[in-house]
């Protein structure tokens, strides 16, 4: 087979990018908009879930009781963002054209700024596409847009099957082994499809590896701030974790701020205070702290 012919499982026509680019077009203009109201619904549940745990006035008297837990977390967040990072890059090299990937573009340092510029964009935004249009309008003018977003629609969704095939085991271990069989059958047909093209199998492997490096720090979060006991984490806690991550995952409209924290309060029926604090750390460390460094001066990379 030719070096530069990569094949292509998915087709795209001609209306699909008509509508893309449509959609792009109206994501930025009204992304505050849409964003702002979905947060607000969202905090508002997280409100009906604390109020019978003392209110929002119960999250002062959560406290850290294992420091170990929460530096852990802390320690793992490169790792996270260096996963990430690796599977743009990936990404951006199988479905980019070879005419159009110089050497600064595809390098190390580009794919990092794009990623946080990308999480800049989505930190005000109720849909992933802003992360994605994000990546994209911080990427050399020489890429071509649609290109670019079919990269990030294919990352997205092998991260999207990782989370779904977490989901297995879980469903397994809260006791509902048919609907485990059911969803093992559905991610088992989609891996393979998406396995198809070569290029697509480390991305799969990285999206698998980012999740674990997730559920770990949610995990340890939640341990810190005493919401489960550490020998409880994996037997207790991962299937609920993969169960909140699961529901969002699955929502069409999710937002990046109370979304997760209303689920979690949801799936965990006890210490809701110390839940809804364990989460919203997470929240700060992996989307918070990448989405400032997205804006920072030092991220200004001139176009390759």
């Amino acid at each position: 087979m030719h070096p530069s012919f990569r094949p292509n499982y998915i087709a795209f026509p001609l209306w699909m990018q008509a509508r893309y680019h449509k959609a792009s077009a109206w994501g930025q203009k009204h992304k505050r908009a849409l964003s702002f109201p979905t947060s607000a619904l969202a905090l508002l549940l997280v409100g009906v879930a604390l109020k019978q745990h003392g209110g929002w006035a119960a999250l002062s008297e959560v406290r850290l009781t294992q420091w170990w837990c929460l530096a852990l977390a802390v320690a793992m967040w490169p790792l996270n963002l260096g996963l990430e990072v690796a599977k743009w890059k990936r990404l951006k090299a199988a479905q980019l054209p070879e005419q159009l990937q110089s050497r600064q573009a595809s390098s190390w340092r580009a794919a990092c700024h794009e990623v946080l510029r990308g999480q800049t964009w989505a930190f005000l935004a109720p849909f992933r596409m802003a992360d994605g249009l994000g990546r994209i309008r911080t990427m050399a003018q020489a890429h071509r847009g649609w290109d670019a977003a079919k990269a990030f629609g294919l990352g997205a969704l092998c991260q999207g099957w990782a989370t779904f095939a977490m989901g297995i085991p879980a469903l397994a271990m809260l006791g509902w082994p048919g609907s485990a069989a059911a969803l093992g059958l559905v991610v088992l047909a989609a891996g393979g499809w998406l396995a198809r093209d070569a290029s697509n199998q480390p991305v799969l492997l990285l999206s698998v590896l980012r999740y674990g490096v997730f559920a770990s720090q949610y995990l340890l979060c939640l341990a810190a701030f005493g919401a489960m006991h550490v020998k409880d984490l994996w037997s207790e806690g991962f299937p609920r974790v993969a169960g909140v991550w699961c529901v969002v995952s699955a929502l069409p409209w999710p937002a990046e701020l109370g979304v997760r924290e209303a689920a979690a309060a949801w799936m965990f029926d006890s210490q809701i205070p110390a839940v809804v604090a364990g989460t919203f750390v997470v929240w700060a460390l992996n989307r918070c702290l990448p989405a400032l460094m997205g804006i920072w001066p030092f991220q200004r990379v001139p176009n390759g």
